[in-house]
C-alpha cells in the first residue's frame, strides 16, 4: 500500500487511530475528529465574567504541561505507527 496516495482522513483512519487505541487512549474521551462545521455564536456578545485572573493563569499553566506530556506521548505513538 502506497501511503502517499491516501488521503489525511485515510491515514488516521487506518493508521493513527489504531495505533493511538492500540497504546491504551479512550477512542471516545482522547480521539477528538476534525470536524469542519462552525458552531453559531455571535461575535458581538458582550463576554462573561470569567473568574480570577491569577487562577485562570494557574489552571492554563497545569493545562499546558498536561498537554506536553500528552503530545510527547503521541509523537511517540505516532513514529511507531508510520514505521509500520
Amino acid at each position: 500500500m502506497n501511503k502517499k496516495l491516501l488521503s489525511e482522513r485515510d491515514i488516521c483512519t487506518k493508521f493513527i487511530t489504531p495505533a493511538l487505541r492500540d497504546a491504551g487512549w479512550n477512542a471516545m474521551l482522547q480521539i477528538r475528529e476534525d470536524k469542519r462545521v462552525m458552531e453559531e455564536c455571535n461575535l458581538h456578545t458582550v463576554a462573561d465574567d470569567h473568574g480570577d485572573p491569577e487562577e485562570l493563569l494557574a489552571r492554563l499553566e497545569e493545562a499546558e504541561k498536561e498537554a506536553a506530556a500528552l503530545r510527547d506521548q503521541l509523537k511517540a505513538i505516532l513514529a511507531e505507527a508510520l514505521l509500520r
